[in-house]
């Protein structure tokens, strides 16, 4: 027996994250793909690998930067 959601004003259906490619990713990022593989190489963004075919979940990708990277507030104007 499966249970159905049914999506109401106050309560609508998620919206699934669907899968990007990797110049979608540098795209976002404004980087070249290059970086972006130098960054799967080492570890720093989640991808999925079937195949040939490389794709990523852009919330992990913001996820895995955010848990990772320092961000420079130093542009930030703190009167």
């Amino acid at each position: 027996m499966t249970h159905q959601i049914t999506p109401t004003p106050t309560n609508p259906l998620p919206v699934p994250d669907p899968f990007i490619d990797k110049p979608e990713v540098a795209r976002r990022l404004n980087k070249e793909v290059r970086t972006i593989d130098n960054w799967m190489k080492s570890g720093l963004i989640p991808y999925y690998k079937i195949s040939r075919s490389v794709s990523f979940k852009w919330s992990e990708v913001e996820a895995s930067l955010r848990a990772r990277c320092r961000v420079n507030g130093s542009g930030l104007n703190n009167n």
